[in-house]
């Protein structure tokens, strides 16, 4: 498929062949929602601690007899029905959220969330980001956002890292930048406006085009 090549100014400069197995794929709603799950779950780290009877302190003296006192029989006072006690069935930090995935079902996921962007028309190709150190950087991201639109969300796609590029978005909330080898398809479906630069492409080629 072809595809608009864009300056950061939001000019067309040429356009250029997308690989339609990347970006023009029959997208599969599942697959991108399978892994989401998987996503998310690994992302859980398990903080979420409570203790049974055995780990809370205290409660070793049986509270009183077991007979003649005209109560219900009782072994400790850190029973789960007692106030102070442990707590039954809650969650451990020894859970391992951390979910397997294969290679190709990633392959397939970030094939699926690219032609899903470039379908929704959300997918920009911009030539080159070149900001300017000696000026002020958000001001220089801020009219970058602003040439395509101003959309609520932009996720920017670098080919390599660039501080300048980095520092110009940090203070912007609801945009980010990504290096490529660094990207995801969790990340693409939740990108909102998804501006990839053009040397970027080669990379999506060689590992998710082929």
């Amino acid at each position: 498929m072809k595809a608009k090549v864009y300056n950061q100014k939001a000019e067309e400069v040429k356009s250029i062949e997308l690989n339609d197995l990347v970006f023009n794929k029959d997208v599969n709603d599942k697959v991108l929602a399978q892994y989401t799950y998987i996503y998310l779950s690994n992302q859980r780290q398990g903080n979420a601690n409570t203790k049974d009877k055995s780990e809370v302190r205290g409660g070793g003296k049986k509270p009183w007899r077991q007979k003649g006192t005209g109560r219900a029989r009782a072994g400790s006072s850190r029973s789960p029905l007692w106030r102070g006690g442990g707590v039954t069935f809650g969650p451990t930090s020894n859970v391992n959220w951390k979910k397997l995935t294969t290679k190709a079902f990633r392959k397939n996921a970030m094939r699926n969330a690219l032609s899903k962007v470039a379908k929704e028309n959300l997918l920009k190709i911009v030539d080159e980001f070149k900001l300017d150190a000696d000026k002020a950087l958000t001001k220089q991201a801020v009219n970058i956002i602003k040439s395509f639109g101003e959309p609520k969300k932009v996720t920017i796609v670098s080919a390599e890292k660039n501080e300048a590029l980095i520092n110009s978005f940090a203070n912007l909330k609801k945009a980010k930048v990504v290096l490529i080898n660094e990207l995801n398809a969790y990340e693409v479906i939740n990108a909102g406006t998804l501006l990839i630069e053009e040397k970027a492409l080669e990379y999506i080629n060689n590992h998710w085009g082929n």
